[in-house]
């Protein structure tokens, strides 16, 4: 049966747009969270979670497009010298096409620029994502028995990383 829709072009890092995101992509950010995560995890934000988070004066949000589409996006806060990384998601038709990484590539950078020295986050055990961190240099440092509960309250463990920022040198 012949698809009505476009097959997905794989895209190259050179054709990913990663820039800073505000409350008029909040519809956006919905739409990929949407679809990026099972319901069965229960990992997803509502609109008002994302809205609060957004509101926070440490919070940024990076949006990722390719051909002036959001594919992805990454929320993280900033705390003194730490910076958390709240949220990513990539669009189901893009992940394994290097968007997740280039979000991933411009948070460490705007990090370094800020003296932030460690970078936080937290996943879902079995979450195939760990891959795409340990690249990032993310080791695990905690885990949280049964944080995340699904709509069927079937619990899942947490893992939490730390990945060291890089500095600058300034000259």
């Amino acid at each position: 049966m012949a698809s009505r829709h476009k097959p997905w072009e794989a895209p190259d890092s050179a054709s990913i747009d990663v820039g800073p995101g505000d409350f008029s992509n909040l519809s956006d950010v919905m739409r990929v969270m949407e679809a990026a995560f099972p319901k069965t995890y229960g990992e997803s934000w509502n609109h008002h979670q994302c809205r609060s988070m957004l509101a926070m004066p440490s919070a940024k949000l990076l949006i990722a497009r390719q051909k002036d589409t959001i594919c992805g996006f990454v929320i993280s806060r900033q705390a003194a010298d730490e910076e958390e990384l709240l949220m990513i998601a990539v669009s189901p038709e893009c992940q394994k096409h290097g968007v997740g990484y280039v979000l991933l590539e411009q948070m460490f950078l705007i990090a370094r620029e800020n003296d932030v020295s460690n970078i936080f986050l937290e996943m879902r055990a079995n979450n195939p994502a760990g891959k795409l961190y340990a690249k990032f240099g993310f080791r695990e440092i905690g885990l949280r028995k049964a944080y995340y509960t699904g709509p069927n309250m079937e619990k899942f463990d947490a893992i939490t990383y730390k990945a060291a920022v890089t500095p600058l040198f300034k000259r």
